[in-house]
């Protein structure tokens, strides 16, 4: 079974604008994770005041969270089987691109200019994440690289309006 995180929770201060709404914004995702039978789609959208922004099954951080990492901590904690990440600034993913994500033995996709991209990170059943210090990259240091070669462009995420 795997499950897809759709992180839509974020306050786009560096956007300018809620990036869940860009581009197609979670809807598209939604939809691009249901055409790859993705066996259950958790929309992971912040304050409770944003659920129903959003269609499906979705989780309010618990106010116990006061960051992305304890978020993913939580949210790993009560899921099993392989995981998904997509964060909803993912606006050049396309089905090719998750269709990679999801055959994958597990691991973080290097973008186009060889950087890492956790936020997109696929891990399988039984992995566990790395303890955090804070940085949500920390938690998938022990994922292996994947190299999407000519889709590696789908894995860039955008965090400035200069993206």
């Amino acid at each position: 079974m795997v499950t897809v995180f759709l992180l839509a929770g974020g306050k786009s201060r560096r956007m300018g604008q809620d990036k869940a709404t860009m581009v197609g914004g979670v809807g598209r995702l939604h939809a691009l994770a249901t055409q790859c039978n993705v066996d259950r789609i958790i929309t992971l959208c912040g304050d409770a005041s944003r659920q129903s922004m959003f269609e499906g099954e979705t989780w309010p951080d618990p106010l116990s969270c006061s960051s992305l990492c304890e978020v993913l901590e939580w949210a790993f904690k009560n899921i099993e089987g392989a995981v998904q990440l997509i964060s909803c600034d993912s606006f050049l993913l396309e089905r090719a691109g998750l269709e990679f994500l999801l055959a994958s033995k597990g691991g973080v996709p290097l973008d186009g200019a060889g950087r890492r991209q956790p936020l997109l990170a696929h891990c399988p059943a039984g992995w566990t994440l790395n303890p955090s210090d804070g940085k949500i990259s920390s938690l998938f240091s022990n994922l292996q690289d994947l190299k999407p070669d000519v889709l590696a462009h789908q894995m860039k995420n955008f965090n400035t309006p200069d993206d």
